[in-house]
């Protein structure tokens, strides 16, 4: 970099910073917005969270952690199984978990990937609810 190139630069530099001095402004909205928001979110009581609560937790829970998308072919679900879940099952019951998931009524085909993800074949069915219905078989099975 030259002299002049560095000159050029510096008053570049200055014009900007005289510039944002003279146009510094506070941003207001157009309108008031706030007053057409809702005070609360439905179905959400503030402070809850604030609260100490239980949460029901089953041996199932414990091991079929979560339920999500499939990505392998022919398959809809996929179950996220605790690496754990042998040791906390026995082997046993371990080894018949896919067999009772896969007989749940809406699954017509499960297949495993290694032992923490058991993929469900079960269209139409929410996720939510799979993963209920696979954690009651469990615990159907250990009971």
């Amino acid at each position: 970099m030259n002299a002049s190139t560095g000159a050029q630069r510096h008053s570049l530099l200055e014009d900007l910073v005289e510039r944002l001095e003279f146009e510094t402004f506070v941003f207001e909205p157009a309108r008031d917005i706030r007053s057409a928001l809702p005070l609360e979110l439905p179905g959400r009581e503030p402070g809850a969270h604030l609260g100490s609560r239980p949460a029901p937790v089953t041996l199932a829970s414990t091991v079929l952690l979560d339920c999500g998308i499939s990505r392998r072919v022919g398959y809809t679900h996929v179950l996220w199984i605790s690496l754990s879940a042998e040791a906390i099952l026995g082997s046993f019951a371990f080894s018949r978990v896919g067999e009772v998931v896969g007989a749940l009524k809406d699954v017509s085909a499960y297949e495993w990937e290694g032992l923490d993800r058991l993929h469900l074949c079960a269209p139409g069915v929410d996720w939510d609810d799979v993963l209920a219905d696979a954690r009651q078989a469990v615990d159907a099975l250990i009971s």
